[in-house]
């Protein structure tokens, strides 16, 4: 439908997105530079993306918390989407922590009684390869309105924290520590002052840190802490050793002893947990590889014994080793691990209570006053239950999906877009759709399983894919008849070993791209660079192991508690693979252990070009390589060191095929490691840099930077695109989903706007297709992805707001330059101004003026035939703003939905006739028009009449009366009125035109001969109700 003209959403400015308060006060990480970009970037602060989904799957979740007795409301943390909140026991969902620097949540604390009061302990503390770091704890007193960081900053990564029951002033903090190196922030921290300060009362060294704490809730002087050593590397990790394990205080954290009593000496991660019913009761879970998983102990942990080594309770230790105790029954143990499990018999057997909901679960929130009630978070978003975790209800209505990589295809009229999420597949859906509720969760749909990474579709076949996921595994899928190959070069699945026992090295996140020159071909990376000219059917190897090839690095991953074998350590492989568009054969090539190669004929000849790049420490991965569009030699390269303990944003450029490099970082804050950065395909000064913390871009070429933000988070971004035909700015976030900015004009010309006092951006063509409903009523927990708005957007931007009173118009015009369109009424402010042209002439005249024409706010409300004038046919229209005396103008095409059945005979047809009946409209707006004058002149009369003494009016109310009737009897004979019940009084001629108006219009056909009959039968009809009025508007008035 129609609405008026809305400024986007006010949501982050992109000003405060990089004041100091945003990305300052670490420890450990440096501030944003202050430095402001070349171009005056609050022009944007109304910028907005839409959030397209995908929400089948959700994506991973750390925490979820409950109110005791309370089933309303319920608060979920997420690994890097925010916090989450309902107040509808899951119906709905709304965002709590966007407006914050991080988004990797790794426990949500809320105070006993009063859960208004909010603590958020950031970094998620499931230490694994794609995992972000936080800045801290934060807290809420608003129910998470509002955010304050309190401290700990240099945590980077938070198992657990937890409110004294009683004292609610004492808050711990399970602090993990730096992943990938030591530091002095990690352990327990105890604040007694509500997180003004704190003190760290549990430390073992700068290697050790905190995996998870519970109190005792009977005595909370009694608190238990599990620590616990790790490191992580590119190639392996470190988990455990015998100074770590599970210690006890007995004076509310004050002071703490070790906890021995049969525990094993050499342990990993530890879960443990009182029995809230019975407290002397504590379980622990361990990882432990030889030893036992489940243990406890009923003398409150001074001794333990070994109730269960089923394997799984653990699957992998480092990764969960969590469990919770039931309320009311301290024999029912949840044990969290890649399945969800539970024993009733004290912890020695389990049974798998998850088979419906995905696995890799990460917490567990149970309602001790009524156990029945379980939330639960996994590797796929949450999960209730209503019945002790025997079945299960998915809440699927918001975006946490993690992408790794993301495609773009060019399918009409509406491309899709899709890519490989963490843990949850490969999927693909739609940037938009015809139905006006926009995109839904149905409108998705899973290619293939796994990891999921890259995908590539057929340049013929849109619906035939090839997708890869963790370790090489590579597929070749048709949609349409769901057959799905397995074409990986090394078919032996590469998990469950070292990767020294392979042929061929793939990385957990291998890439397989497509030749810019021919669609069919394709490049997938090993140690060596695979190719395929038949769409992956057969592979050969194009060159030699382009990597270091350090043997000492190829064994087994993980130790001393546990081994590891999932893919996620093989190193020595190729990451970044990109040929260059300007001459084909050109190939660069990155490497997980920082080497950056390079082919110029086709794979035969290779060469090393990164002797000369500055400053990058070793094992750095080439996590992005872009060749330029432009030039052969010229290619921009980044690199991350997460896990060498280095969070520095690294990228470069190069214009002589890697002789020489340049950086590009400049003001790019600590934190802000690069996942890609992509050239613009319009403006090669325009750049933008997918990092850690969000999507920044450079309109000069690179070094000077600027947050993207609007309504975009400071999310993991770890795919840009610009889409070819379409030019929208398609960002694939890791923790939010896809977002799209549609049109990226207002970017590429950002420069160009700012130096002048208003104007117009250009405009992609636009598409003239049908809408129509057809999901029903769906009901309130659902997601609903928004499309844009219907027909042209229309940005523009204001250096200043115009005074007041000044004249301000949106015109269209077409191309006999007849002005088709006015909207009178357009928004002024300062900065980026977006509105659209739903590509409708003027609608018929009204029956009762409105104030003025307004344009359609860019919210996707527009819809094809939706109460406007006729639709524009195909051509070449112009734009055309007024501000006061400036005048701009920008031509926008109009076309059709390709994919629709129509000729321009057709189209011409049902224009005429649908501009013909809207002028038929006209004409019966302005009689109702003139017959309400008449009206409200006989009632005036009428009233002056009956306000004379002694009845001296009475005659003439008396005919004046009847004269009304009159009146009332042709205006019933032209339109319904308004206050008849719906299904009372059919339509009159008025109505009947506008509907046959919008049947004739709603779709790409010409006129059918009935629609044509009923218009000239429409027409004879208004002609007399017309020549009716006419007679009696002539006649001689009353008084």
């Amino acid at each position: 439908m129609l609405r008026p003209l809305r400024l986007l959403s006010v949501l982050a400015a992109l000003a405060p997105a990089l004041a100091p308060h945003a990305l300052t006060a670490q420890r450990g990480i440096a501030p944003v530079a202050s430095a402001r970009p070349m171009v005056d970037t609050t022009a944007l602060t109304r910028l907005s993306l839409r959030n397209v989904g995908p929400a089948n799957m959700m994506g991973r979740s750390t925490d979820i918390e409950g109110v005791p007795g309370n089933p309303n409301l319920v608060y979920v943390g997420t690994a890097a989407g925010g916090a989450w909140k309902t107040t509808n026991a899951g119906t709905t969902w709304s965002p709590l922590f966007d407006r914050q620097s991080t988004l990797a949540i790794g426990d949500l604390a809320l105070e006993p009684g009063n859960p208004q009061v909010i603590y958020v302990g950031t970094g998620e503390g499931n230490v694994r390869n794609s995992v972000s770091f936080g800045r801290g704890v934060f807290k809420s007193t608003d129910g998470g309105t509002s955010w304050t960081n309190i401290g700990l900053t240099d945590t980077r990564h938070i198992a657990r924290v937890m409110v004294h029951p009683t004292e609610r002033q004492t808050v711990f903090v399970c602090a993990v520590g730096h992943m990938a190196g030591p530091n002095a922030e990690r352990g327990v921290f105890v604040s007694r002052d509500g997180g003004t300060s704190w003190t760290k009362t549990l430390y073992t060294d700068d290697r050790h840190g905190c995996a998870d704490l519970d109190i005792d809730p009977v005595n909370p002087n009694i608190v238990y802490a599990a620590m616990w050593q790790f490191d992580r590397k590119q190639w392996t990790f470190r988990s455990g050793s015998e100074q770590g394990g599970i210690h006890k205080s007995i004076d509310g954290g004050r002071t703490w002893k070790k906890l021995g009593g049969g525990l094993p000496a050499l342990i990993g991660r530890i879960g443990v947990k009182v029995a809230p019913s019975s407290p002397n009761t504590v379980y622990a879970i361990l990882e432990s590889r030889k030893e036992g998983y489940v243990w406890r102990s009923d003398d409150h942990g001074e001794t333990w014994r070994r109730v269960s080594d089923d394997a799984k309770t653990i699957c992998r230790g480092y990764y969960y080793s969590d469990l919770r105790v039931d309320p009311v029954d301290a024999d029912r143990v949840y044990a969290i691990a890649c399945n969800l499990s539970v024993s009733i018999d004290g912890g020695r057997t389990f049974r798998t209570i998850s088979q419906r909901i995905h696995g890799d679960h990460h917490g567990l929130w149970i309602d001790p006053t009524d156990p029945a009630r379980v939330w639960q978070v996994n590797d796929g978003g949450i999960a209730v239950s209503h019945d002790r975790a025997e079945t299960w209800r998915f809440p699927n209505q918001f975006v946490l999906a993690q992408f790794y990589q993301l495609h773009a295809d060019n399918r009409e009229p509406f491309y899709f877009l899709g890519g490989g999420l963490q843990d949850n597949g490969n999927w693909v859906g739609p940037s938009r759709t015809r139905d006006p509720l926009g995109i839904l969760v149905d409108d998705w749909n899973l290619i293939s399983y796994g990891d999921g990474y890259y995908q590539v579709t057929h340049p013929d076949d849109p619906d035939y894919y090839v997708t890869d996921a963790q370790g090489g595994m590579v597929f070749r899928t048709r949609m349409q008849t769901r057959e799905q190959e397995d074409i990986s070069p090394q078919p032996r699945r590469n998990d469950g070993g070292p990767v020294n026992q392979l042929q061929y090295r793939f990385n957990w996140n291998a890439p397989v791209v497509a030749s810019p020159h021919d669609g069919k071909t394709l490049y997938f990376g090993a140690q060596v660079l695979f190719k395929s000219t038949d769409f992956g059917g057969t592979w050969t190897a194009i060159s030699g192991d382009l990597t270091k090839n350090d043997t000492t690095r190829h064994g087994w991953a993980g130790g001393p508690a546990m081994l590891e074998a999932t893919t996620a350590e093989f190193y020595n492989t190729i990451y970044s693979v990109a040929e260059s568009p300007a001459q084909a054969g050109l190939l660069w090539v990155g490497t997980d252990d920082g080497l950056v190669q390079l082919t110029r004929d086709g794979g035969r000849t290779w060469a090393r070009v990164d002797a000369r790049i500055p400053g990058v420490g070793p094992e750095a991965v080439v996590s992005h390589i872009e060749a330029s569009r432009r030039a052969p030699c010229t290619a921009y390269v980044t690199f991350e060191r997460k896990f060498m303990d280095d969070l520095k944003p690294y990228a470069f450029r190069t214009t002589d095929c890697g002789a020489t490099w340049t950086s590009l970082a400049g003001n790019l804050p600590e934190g802000a490691y690069l996942q890609v950065l992509r050239e613009d395909p319009k403006n090669p000064n325009v750049l933008y840099a997918g990092t850690e913390i969000g999507l920044y871009v450079s309109v000069t070429g690179g070094g000077d930077w600027f947050r993207l933000g609007g309504n975009l988070p400071a999310v993991p971004v770890h795919e840009v695109l610009v889409h070819g035909r379409e030019n929208d700015l398609i960002v694939a976030t890791h923790g939010r989903g896809a977002w799209i900015l549609d049109d990226a004009s207002v970017i590429q010309e950002l420069a160009a706007a700012a130096a002048k006092p208003a104007y117009l951006f250009g405009m992609r063509t636009a598409t003239r297709f049908a809408t129509k409903m057809n999901k029903g009523s769906l009901g309130d927990d659902l997601f609903r992805g928004p499309n844009p708005a219907y027909g042209a957007i229309i940005r523009y931007y204001l250096k200043a707001a115009p005074a007041a009173g000044t004249p301000s118009k949106l015109e269209i015009v077409d191309e006999t330059g007849r002005v088709i369109r006015t909207y009178a009424k357009i928004p002024t402010a300062a900065g980026i101004n977006t509105t659209a042209w739903d590509l409708a002439h003027e609608a018929s005249r009204p029956r009762r003026a409105p104030a003025a024409d307004v344009a359609l706010g860019d919210d996707g409300e527009g819809s094809f035939g939706g109460g406007g004038g006729p639709r524009a046919l195909p051509g070449r229209y112009t734009v055309r703003l007024t501000i006061g005396t400036q005048v701009l103008e920008q031509p926008v095409t109009v076309r059709v939905d390709p994919t629709a059945r129509t000729t321009p005979e057709g189209l011409s047809a049902q224009f005429d006739l649908a501009m013909q009946l809207r002028d038929l409209v006209s004409q019966a707006n302005d009689t109702l028009r003139a017959l309400d004058a008449r009206k409200g002149e006989l009632e005036a009369r009428r009233r002056a009449a009956e306000a004379l003494p002694n009845q001296e009016g009475a005659a003439v109310v008396k005919s004046l009366t009847m004269e009304l009737a009159e009146v009332d009897t042709l205006i019933t004979t032209l339109t319904k009125p308004a206050n008849y019940p719906y299904w009372s009084e059919g339509p009159r001629v008025t109505e009947r035109l506008g509907g046959l108006q919008r049947n004739v219009d709603a779709g790409h056909f010409p006129p059918t001969a009935p629609q044509q009959a009923l218009s000239r039968e429409l027409a004879t009809e208004l002609k007399q109700a017309l020549d009716r009025v006419q007679k009696f508007l002539g006649r001689y008035l009353t008084m």
